[in-house]
């Protein structure tokens, strides 16, 4: 780059005050150390010397940002972290087999309560309802069977109990997300949670972004939501809402919802695009200015806001198309950047200066969301006996921080063990050593695929924590 604006160090511009001073002959010669005349040079020195190079880095940083809002080049926004809350409402009672068996299935109809145990018959059971009318008592006559466990949430009568039909109780979780299956009441019946459910923690609020349902006969539903506070603030931990523990509080109330929970992390939340990033994204647009090059569009569906990354396969499903894939960070495409993308590739006859189309004459375009492939992580962990940190927390931050490493990784990203065991360490200073116990490998992604873990998912990211001996 040519110079555009001359700085000098303050030596430099001390030694320049010298020679002036002694040309114009002004009669100052005091230059010696302590001298005022010296004193005098070097103040202004210094002082003029960090301003000019202040100046002169000011000017070169702001050459390209002038040029790209005179190009309408604008920073990408901050974006919101996404994942799921769980918004559910009390069981009757939980019940859990301990027994060898390798199938529990639990019959309720309108008389009694039954199972039979697959491997382990003896641990089968049936009792009337009619000696044991109320849910306190039935649960305790169940407790009290060898190899289940059950407990009373609330006492009503037992004969109201959902009708269950061979339904499999190990392996499921119950209201808290520990092990157990909660059986509801008949009377609780489907409760509609609509887009825009929402709560609020630490002065931000959640909402969710689409219907969901809580089913007869189960205790809650994972929503898909939004953190509505944009940047990595919205990245919040698992359980950071749990408001039956006091975290956070509803702010929409739907009757029969009582409490709300995230079991899984939030992720994607990025603050404003920096300066760096926007000038490799700039070049990038600069190489791919040509339209209907593979590079050329994807560049530009890229620099949509709501787009965290997008891919494309060319002549698929069949010659004469290309299929794009968009994620907006949770996995999807909703209606709105279906429209946006629709615009970057076919152009707007609208607004042909902002969407002149990027797409190319005679050629299809689907736009679809990637495939999700689910991602299951078992993690074991240990501590120092003598760090007194609980092993909840770092349960909690181990988990938080492998899904948000998952779901955060790029279209056509691997999972890579390498990389879960360096998150996962760093997740907490009291982990002294960390394993993953499965898979063996690296979890190879297709092109048009996303990893992606936790709620929402059937991936699970399973953390067993111990004290080391």
């Amino acid at each position: 780059m040519s110079e555009i604006l001359k700085a000098y160090t303050a030596d430099q511009l001390k030694t320049m005050g010298r020679n002036l001073v002694l040309a114009e002959a002004i009669g100052l010669t005091d230059f010696n150390d302590g001298g005022k005349t010296k004193a005098i040079i070097d103040m202004v020195a210094d002082i003029v010397g960090g301003v000019s190079f202040d100046v002169k880095e000011g000017i070169y940083k702001a050459i390209p940002i002038a040029l790209y809002e005179g190009f309408g080049f604008k920073k990408k926004a901050a974006v919101s972290a996404n994942g799921y809350l769980r918004p559910y409402r009390k069981p009757a009672m939980t019940i859990k087999y301990t027994g060898a068996g390798t199938a529990a299935l639990l019959t309720v109809t309108s008389t009694n309560i039954s199972a039979t145990v697959t491997g382990a018959p003896g641990d089968a059971f049936t009792l009337a309802f009619s000696s044991y009318d109320k849910t306190d008592v039935l649960a305790a006559a169940i407790d009290a069977l060898t190899n289940w466990e059950c407990t009373a949430i609330k006492d009503v009568n037992s004969d109201t109990l959902y009708q269950y039909t061979a339904v499999e109780v190990i392996g499921k979780t119950d209201y808290t997300a520990s092990t157990g299956m909660d059986i509801m009441l008949a009377t609780a019946i489907e409760i509609p949670v609509s887009a825009g459910y929402s709560v609020s923690i630490d002065n931000m609020q959640i909402i969710t972004t689409a219907n969901a349902t809580i089913l007869a006969g189960t205790s809650g539903v994972q929503c898909l939501a939004r953190n509505t506070t944009v940047g990595t603030i919205g990245n919040i931990s698992v359980n950071a809402v749990d408001t039956a523990s006091g975290k956070g509080f509803i702010n929409s109330v739907v009757d029969g919802i009582e409490y709300v929970i995230n079991d899984s992390a939030f992720s994607g939340g990025a603050e404003v695009e920096t300066e760096e990033a926007r000038a490799i994204r700039f070049a990038d647009t600069v190489n791919a200015l040509n339209a209907g090059t593979e590079q050329g569009i994807l560049v530009a569906i890229e620099s949509i806001d709501s787009v965290k990354s997008a891919g494309m396969r060319t002549s698929f499903p069949f010659r004469g198309s290309n299929t794009v894939i968009v994620d907006d960070g949770s996995g999807s495409i909703g209606s709105e950047l279906l429209i946006e993308v629709n615009k970057v590739i076919n152009g707007d006859p609208n607004d042909l200066v902002n969407y002149p189309g990027k797409g190319v004459a005679g050629i299809g375009y689907i736009i679809t969301a990637p495939v999700i492939v689910d991602i299951s992580i078992g993690i074991t962990a240990t501590r120092l006996p003598n760090v007194n940190v609980d092993l909840l927390q770092i349960k909690n931050s181990i988990q938080t921080a492998v899904e948000q490493y998952i779901n955060t990784l790029q279209l056509g990203d691997d999972v890579l063990l390498s990389e879960v065991i360096r998150v996962g360490k760093n997740s907490n200073s009291a982990i002294y050593d960390l394993i993953v116990a499965s898979p063996s490998s690296n979890v190879a992604i297709g092109e048009d695929e996303f990893a992606r873990t936790g709620a929402g998912t059937s991936g699970t990211v399973t953390v067993t924590v111990t004290v080391a001996t």
